[in-house]
């Protein structure tokens, strides 16, 4: 007996080692979670089994996979002490017991069932539990319980792992967003149809459930118009609703001139639910701001959480809101070709800014998968570099937008000045987070003297835009960046020796910006062919500022 029961748990640790290897290569979480209860109640010989995540939040399990249990007998969330879960979450530590014998039951289990429920840590946080049961006259012994402890720990890493892809993930789907709010913006001025395409990709790509962009009534500012709508409530909601601003989260949102964040509207006294609707479980509400001066509300409710990455998102979309509905006002007191041309310089700075920034995310995001399956330490690396594209996207959008408030342009004509990190700093933190591990990056400019902001501007969304392109599409191995100063101009050199320009590339939107900013400020573009390689060459007149 002895001997057989030695098989059988020799047998239970090689099939918990193809497990782990199996579950270890899976970062989508979703099908993660699925098939790790799966293999957990096949492991240990359970009939079914349960898992859920620990939402800090709301101090509840909320459940994400489960295997043999009726859809019907599960709870969508458990707070401490309900059901197994709820009862591990309670008190920290393993259970293993009848399910009679918990204090609170959460679903109509066989008589005689019996459970383990098992924590799931990573770094000593609760993420998760196990639940598995057996049927009567079956048990679950301390062994079980070792070999569902032991399977729980590599559990964790795998959810930790998916959890760190899909925030990659969810990171680069909401600066593709932006993006196209961006473009959505400079396509015309038409703000009933601008607002309505940024409700309708906030919603396709975001995947908030319910959208609302109100404005305030420009002859009743104490009242919001809500006709902009995305989601389900586009779908349900056919009138024009208008909202007092001094009641809802909406309103607050106004009146406070600050984000409202909701996670648990049911217990916030201020949510004003609309009439024939599900209430959510969280609400979102930016405020539209342009200066001092508050226009509406971006709004997003939804059945998650909402955290900093959807607060940073979403304001960044209702600063372009903003611009885009003073613009559209603008419009129509301003001629059609002054306006165009706002936009064309706006588009043009967004390309050599964001725009390029964004194409080095996708194709990291591209290849992050791969990269993780074959080298974990790879992964790390790219999902590393993928932080620190983001954080300067999120860096050059709030500087173009500071850029366009009134608030900002009142301080440069009142003569306060605006503090800027020096040209080389700039130059050396974007191109450090643009140019991968795999290129060589040598960077000369140590000769260089503060220019006019134009200049310094100028000069470094060139080399954005040459070093953007010889990483999208020459796959150089090393790229040398220089600056040479004379008595009459300052000349930037970019070389790399990749596979040469491509002709399309040569007449794209990004080298004819290159040539205008350039030839704006007097200075002029060369393109030569390198063996191998290309030379770009920017020079302009010197125009020194002060360093004091």
């Amino acid at each position: 007996m002895a001997t057989d029961q030695g098989k059988a748990r020799r047998s239970q640790l090689e099939l918990l080692s193809e497990i782990v290897e199996e579950i270890s290569g899976e970062l989508a979480l979703e099908p993660l979670l699925a098939h790790i209860v799966e293999r957990a109640c096949n492991l240990i010989g359970a009939d079914d089994g349960v898992i859920g995540l620990y939402v800090p939040e709301r101090d509840v399990i909320r459940t994400a996979a489960s295997h043999r249990i009726p859809d019907e007998e599960l709870l969508e969330e458990l707070p401490r002490g309900k059901g197994l879960t709820g009862r591990v979450l309670e008190l920290g530590q393993p259970v293993r017991c009848y399910y009679s014998d918990l204090p609170v039951a959460s679903r109509n289990a066989p008589a005689g069932m019996h459970v383990i429920g098992m924590p799931i840590r990573a770094r000593d946080r609760l993420i998760g539990v196990f639940g598995i049961g057996t049927h009567y006259p079956r048990t679950l012994d301390a062994h079980a319980q070792d070999l569902l402890e032991i399977f729980a720990r590599h559990a964790a890493v795998a959810i930790e792992n998916a959890r760190r892809y899909s925030e990659e993930t969810r990171r680069a789907s909401r600066f593709a967003m932006l993006a196209r709010v961006a473009a959505i913006g400079a396509a015309g001025p038409d703000l009933d149809t601008l607002l309505q395409n940024t409700a309708d990709a906030i919603h396709d790509m975001l995947d908030y459930p319910n959208v609302d962009i109100p404005i305030l009534d420009p002859d009743d500012p104490d009242t919001l118009i809500i006709r902009i709508r995305g989601g389900e409530y586009k779908r349900l909601i056919r009138r024009v609703d208008r909202l007092p601003v001094s009641s809802g989260i909406m309103g607050a949102a106004v009146r406070e001139r600050r984000v409202q964040l909701v996670n648990d509207v049911a217990s916030d006294s201020r949510y004003v639910r609309p009439p024939g609707v599900q209430p959510p479980l969280a609400e979102l509400a930016i405020p539209i701001l342009y200066g001092d001066e508050v226009l509406g509300v971006l709004n997003v409710e939804g059945n998650c959480v909402f955290d900093e990455l959807d607060c940073s998102s979403l304001e960044i979309v209702a600063e372009n809101l903003g611009l885009a509905i003073v613009n559209a006002r603008l419009f129509e007191r301003a001629t059609e070709a002054a306006v165009l041309e706002e936009r064309q310089r706006l588009a043009r700075d967004l390309h050599d800014s964001v725009t390029q920034i964004l194409s080095s995310m996708s194709l990291i995001t591209q290849s992050l998968a791969d990269a993780w399956r074959l080298d974990a330490a790879e992964g790390e690396r790219r999902v590393k570099r993928l932080g620190e594209l983001s954080r300067l996207a999120f860096s050059e959008m709030r500087g173009l937008l500071h850029e366009l408030s009134p608030r900002s342009s009142g301080n440069r004509a009142a003569g306060a000045p605006v503090r800027r990190p020096t040209f080389p700093h700039r130059l050396r933190r974007m191109i450090s987070a643009m140019v991968p591990a795999t290129v060589e990056l040598h960077l000369n400019v140590g000769d260089f003297h503060p220019q006019a902001q134009a200049h310094e501007d100028a000069l470094l969304r060139v080399c954005q835009e040459a070093v953007s392109n010889a990483v999208r599409h020459a796959a150089p191995s090393c790229i040398r960046i220089e600056t040479f100063l004379s008595t009459s101009g300052i000349r930037l050199s970019i070389t790399d020796d990749g596979r040469g320009i491509q002709k399309a590339t040569g007449q794209g939107m990004g080298m004819a910006n290159m040539r205008e900013r350039l030839s704006e400020l007097g200075g002029r573009l060369r393109i030569l062919p390198g063996e191998p390689g290309t030379q770009i060459l920017a020079y302009l007149p010197r125009f020194d500022r002060s360093t004091k």
